[in-house]
């Protein structure tokens, strides 16, 4: 019975060994596995690790900024490839005698040396300032370039909060130094010729007005030509309305077609508020993403007064021919009437034409409006000019034969013809008949005015004596009284005294100035 017990218990034992021995082969499996997938995932992370790394890598050296990493002690560890094109130099990483940069020197913007040292890395290592952002540094290579970058670094720190390195990330900005730089230059001579030129220059831009209300446009920038070429200043920051509120809608119909269809427009128009009339060129721009207009223009109100004079003066030219030609067909017709000979009216059409030609002198207008004022005739330049062949003396030591004496008066155009022929006319008379028909007669011309009217004497003295008043009367007689009573609108009286010729010739004066 005993031995039985003895074969059941080892039977059981050996159940019981083989069911562990199972356990453990399954123990070991389920060990192998979890082993195999941790290896597995191992070795997705080291891949996962690998690619991570080779994508920082190609993206540290393909990027157009240059960024090195320093220890805490400041050696660099490491650096990608637009840093060494940037230095002009490759640095070996983790040298102890390459710390805080690889550039070779480095400068301030003011041309300062900045020794490695110095140069801001070893102060964010330090803790001393938190961080480096946007810092201007010039960097010279070995070579002796010089390139201007801007530089920003941050620290690196662990999961206590200490520094363990920092990252220096620096740009260059050579290329775009020399774009501003010319950007500024070209602004100077803008800004420059902007406020030299003579022409007016402004910058309008449209501002928003509530629906039904005209539009309107504000000054940004007005030259000192602006307030020179319309005679308004201080209009920046006004608007078209506010500095001009009687210009016609003319004004902004054309601003708005300029800067809705960004056609430029050159116009003449006038600035009715100053009085002046401006030639403009219109143009669209854009500045900052926003719509303006340009205005250049000048003040044409003397060309076109110049103009207008121009035409004025061919309008009266052309009427001063046409007036000459009928006096000169007159003075021949009438002269032939009276002339006995032909000598006789060579001499009378040639002395009342020269009378016609030093009045046309004294009074023709000139090119200008100055010079005009400068040839305006006056009573006593018309007198003295028709006279002066007969104001000598007959003989060397006597006193003149005629004697001038008058206020000044100006003379118009069609008064001057007149009077010129009337005392052509008498100084012609007095040459064949009067006073100086003989070597001691004496002409005295006077004039005054009152009331508004002027009275002119001929008087004439020491001549002939005259005893009846001739009978017959010539076409001098006649063109005297129809240049008084018609061209000066005025009265002749003629006294036919004994010891010589008096003829007064009274006047409006209003009637002088025509």
């Amino acid at each position: 019975m005993r031995f039985n017990k003895d074969i059941v218990a080892m039977n059981e034992a050996l159940v019981i060994s083989s069911l562990r021995q199972q356990e453990l082969v399954d123990a070991t499996d389920l060990v192998n596995a979890e082993l195999q997938r941790e290896i597995t995932e191992r070795k997705i992370a080291e891949v996962t690790l690998h690619e991570s790394e080779a994508r920082y890598r190609a993206l540290f050296e393909s990027g157009p900024v240059a960024i090195y990493s320093c220890h805490a002690s400041g050696v660099i560890r490491d650096f990608n490839r637009r840093c060494v094109e940037l230095w002009g130099r490759e640095p070996a990483a983790w040298d102890e005698n390459e710390r805080f940069s690889g550039a070779f020197k480095m400068f301030w913007p003011d041309g300062r040396h900045m020794p490695h040292e110095h140069c801001l890395m070893p102060d964010v290592l330090s803790g001393k300032i938190p961080e480096v952002r946007d810092v201007e540094v010039h960097v010279k290579r070995p070579d002796g370039t010089r390139i201007a970058v801007l530089m920003n670094i941050r620290p690196l720190k662990n999961q206590g909060g200490e520094i363990t390195g920092a990252i220096n990330s620096f740009l260059d900005i050579t290329e775009r130094q020399a774009a501003q730089e010319t950007i500024r230059a070209s602004e100077a001579r803008f800004r420059m010729l902007f406020e030299v030129i003579d022409e007016g220059f402004c910058t309008i831009e449209k501002i928003d007005t509530r629906a039904g209300e005209p539009s309107d446009f504000r000054y940004l920038s007005a030259n000192a030509g602006f307030e020179k070429q319309t005679g308004r200043g201080d209009v920046v920051g006004k608007t078209i309305r506010e500095a001009f509120p009687d210009e016609p809608q003319a004004w902004f119909d054309t601003y708005d077609a300029v800067m809705a269809t960004g056609n430029s427009i050159r116009f003449e128009r006038e600035l009715a508020s100053q009085g002046r009339s401006l030639e403009l060129f219109a143009f669209r721009f854009e500045d900052e993403a926003v719509l303006k207009i340009g205005v250049i223009f000048l003040d044409v109100s003397l060309r076109k007064h110049h103009e207008e004079q121009r035409e004025l003066l061919l309008e009266e030219m052309d009427h001063r021919i046409k007036n000459l030609f009928a006096v000169v067909g007159g003075i021949v017709t009438l002269s032939a009437r009276s002339a006995a000979t032909p000598k006789e009216l060579v001499q009378t059409v040639q002395g009342r034409l020269a009378a016609l030609a030093s009045a046309h002198q004294l009074v023709r207008p000139g090119h200008s409006v100055t010079v005009a004022a400068e040839r305006k005739a006056t009573l006593g330049d018309l007198v003295r000019k028709v006279l002066s062949p007969y104001a000598d003396p007959a003989e060397p030591g006597d006193r003149p034969r005629v004697e001038i004496g008058g206020p000044e008066i100006a003379v118009g155009v069609e008064a001057a013809k007149n009077i010129a022929l009337v005392v052509h006319e008498l100084a012609t008379n007095a040459t064949k008949y009067g006073a100086l028909s003989v070597p001691s007669g004496r002409i005295r011309i006077s004039w005054a005015v009152a009331k508004g009217r002027l009275a002119f004497s001929w008087e004439e003295k020491d001549g002939p004596v005259i005893i009846t008043p001739p009978e017959l009367k010539g076409f001098g007689s006649v063109l005297v009284r129809t240049s008084v009573s018609s061209g000066l609108r005025g009265e002749l009286t003629v006294h036919w005294n004994p010891d010589g010729l008096v003829v007064i010739v009274s006047a409006e004066t209003e009637r002088l100035a025509l």
